[in-house]
């Protein structure tokens, strides 16, 4: 553990530079980078053969995004450069989405530091090769749909920004001759700010044809090599300029007015247990029950138009032994369109934690499914987890903008917690983590002071203690950083952590955008209350609308949480998802497992024992969405997933 002497430091990390400010003000940027997809470090994938082509008669074209891999499945996609997330959209047609921005797939710009690059082409999401060879122009039948949203919750495109929809026909008359393999303009959106998802649904057809060869006429489009892809123009210097999609759908025996489909799908992933809090101390917690959620509320959405009969149903399980500890219900009929609603379940007084005894290790995972029958359950059901650690948080662990007070010498910010009034004996506040983004200058020597108000008033003389932030680069730099001190810091139960500069620098700390979730608003318009900031001589409220990622660490000592995946659990993955023939699991130790298979219903339909990184025939199986259940009976502990098998 890095040792670091409270009473001198300095700073050295690298940020992004805005340009100079005469005026002091808070600042709130688009990231520099994606630290999910530095951390893959997958490099980008070629275009796969002809071979491979798509059967529209097998089964349909269809992508809502739902999985754990932060690339495009290749199932459908040929290129690895928009990014899969559940964070970046407002309010999507299911839990995750693919966002275009300024990144590569390597979550480096694509042209760093240059932050006037407008309207220049960016990302892509290239479908792979789709038979249309036995269809033609007069079939009016074949027709693609998905949902678009700018912005999100992340940095809005301008106007002369765009998304853009082209399909690749098999030749294009250039006023001389016929150029073979060559991608056509269909459709596109110009940028604006945040909306709601909006449908667009397209024809396949030769959108230009003309005998007379004017205006750059399409070749055939009905070739076995037919492929459409998405693109988007806007700065490349960074996340910025953002569009979501959703849903894509391309099928056969469609018409115009196909934009409803039978399907219920969760679009939000489940909120935190504790109110206000992601995450706080086990034993905190404990003594006061006050911090549990008198209700849990999971967001779906129905997407056809005839009423349906919901039955949703949560489970809260303890990690530790596959413990159930709470099982809820919601019982509606949904009546209208493309409705959404929230499914919500009873928490207080219902819940018993009591048993758990460890208490900085501690995981909750929440599930949710539905009864549904419809033609797509892979999007059906949802995770969360929920941790209990030695420190408080009101963010998820994902930045979506950065923070700072910019020029910022002599600045502070000041972040509010509210603690149990009788904490455990021995606790005191012991270190803080701060989240760094990723920036892309360096700025040397920039010295700042970590400041604690522990009287419950930001304006009063804080305590400083002077720190460093240690070797941060542009590769490794943005994270959580732990400044933890020599002796612990006596707190009431109100109080406020944060910093003051020594020099003029931008900190560019994370701000996450879905703090509007822990609040339990419908959207992010409601300002940190909080958080506040010193600058130009005065104290202000702060205009942001999402939850700084600064973390204090409370205990009766300082340890790194460590979760109990990192002690105890496997780090496991099944794919191809969806599958055919055979699941590939890969992560098994050299060990004996229990596999088991269970339909939606909870009926096991296939059980087998698995070691090593094997695979599991379920060429008997049917098609349909399954639970995995892998049992390991030495330790005693289980492995659940889920898994759609075509």
């Amino acid at each position: 553990m890095m040792e670091i002497n409270i009473k001198k430091y300095s700073i050295l990390f690298f940020i992004l530079i805005f340009g100079q400010l005469s005026i002091a003000q808070e600042l709130i940027k688009p990231l520099a980078s994606n630290k999910k997809l530095i951390e893959n470090k997958i490099p980008f994938k070629t275009y796969r053969a002809l071979a491979d082509t798509f059967d529209l008669d097998k089964y349909p074209f269809w992508d809502d995004f739902t999985g754990d891999s932060p690339y495009p499945k290749d199932t459908f996609w040929v290129d690895n450069y928009v990014f899969i997330n559940n964070s970046l959209a407002f309010r999507p047609i299911s839990v995750n989405t693919a966002s275009f921005d300024g990144l590569d797939s390597l979550g480096i710009p694509y042209n760093p530091g240059v932050v006037n690059s407008k309207g220049k082409r960016a990302d892509k999401l290239t479908s792979v090769c789709i038979d249309l060879s036995k269809y033609n122009q007069k079939d009016d039948s074949l027709y693609l749909s998905f949902f678009y949203q700018p912005a999100g919750l992340g940095e809005a495109p301008e106007e002369y920004d765009s998304l853009v929809l082209e399909f690749k026909a098999d030749s294009v008359w250039n006023g001389s001759v016929w150029e073979k393999d060559k991608w056509v303009w269909i459709w596109s959106a110009a940028g604006s700010k945040v909306k709601l998802f909006e449908q667009v649904i397209l024809p396949i057809k030769q959108y230009v044809y003309d005998t007379n060869l004017s205006a750059n006429p399409i070749g055939n489009i009905f070739h076995n090599g037919f492929q459409f892809r998405f693109v988007n123009y806007g700065n490349l210097a960074g996340n910025m300029d953002l569009w979501h999609l959703d849903y894509v759908y391309l099928d056969k025996g469609r018409s115009w007015d196909d934009t409803y489909f039978k399907d219920m799908a969760i679009f939000e992933k489940p909120i935190s247990l504790l109110q206000n809090y992601v995450s706080m101390p086990f034993d905190h917690f404990n003594n006061d029950k006050t911090y549990l959620r008198n209700k849990l509320e999971i967001s779906a959405r129905k997407l056809n138009k005839t009423p349906l009969n919901l039955i949703a149903r949560c489970q809260i399980i303890d990690l530790v032994d596959g413990d159930i500890l709470l099982t809820g219900a919601d019982d509606k009929t949904i009546y209208g369109s493309d409705t959404t609603m929230p499914l919500v379940f009873t928490v207080r007084d219902d819940l018993q934690l009591n048993k758990i005894v460890s208490a900085d290790t501690v995981e909750l995972e929440t599930t949710l499914s539905s009864n549904l029958i419809d033609d797509w359950k892979i999007n059906d059901e949802t995770k969360g987890i929920q941790g209990f650690y030695n420190y408080y948080a009101y963010d998820d662990g994902v930045p979506e903008f950065g923070y700072g007070v910019y020029p910022g010498k002599y600045g502070m910010v000041a972040y509010k917690f509210t603690v149990p009034e009788n904490l455990p004996a021995g606790d005191s506040l012991r270190g803080v983590y701060i989240y760094f983004n990723l920036s892309d200058e360096l700025i040397a020597n920039a010295a700042f002071n970590i400041a604690v108000w522990n009287d419950g008033n930001y304006e009063s003389t804080p305590i400083m203690f002077s720190t460093r932030v240690p070797g941060l680069d542009y590769i490794n730099g943005n994270g959580y950083v732990l400044f933890y001190f020599d002796t612990g810091i006596g707190i009431n139960s109100e109080f406020y952590i944060g910093w003051e500069q020594n020099s003029e620098f931008y900190m560019n700390v994370g701000l996450d955008m879905n703090y509007y979730q822990i609040l339990g608003d419908s959207s992010p318009i409601q300002k940190n209350s909080n958080l506040f900031y010193y600058a130009n001589s005065k104290w202000s409220s702060s205009s942001a609308k999402g939850a700084l990622m600064i973390r204090p660490v409370i205990s009766d000592k300082l340890e790194r949480p460590v979760s109990i995946k990192e002690k105890q659990y496997l780090d496991l993955s099944y794919y191809p998802n969806p599958a055919d023939q055979f699941i590939h699991i890969k992560g098994l130790e050299q060990s004996t497992y229990s596999f088991h298979l269970f339909d939606i219903s909870g009926k096991e339909v296939y059980v087998s024992d698995v070691s090593g990184n094997s695979q599991v025939d379920i060429s008997s199986v049917a098609e349909g969405f399954y639970l995995i259940q892998l049992i390991d009976e030495k330790k005693g502990l289980k492995y659940n997933s889920k898994i759609l098998i075509r």
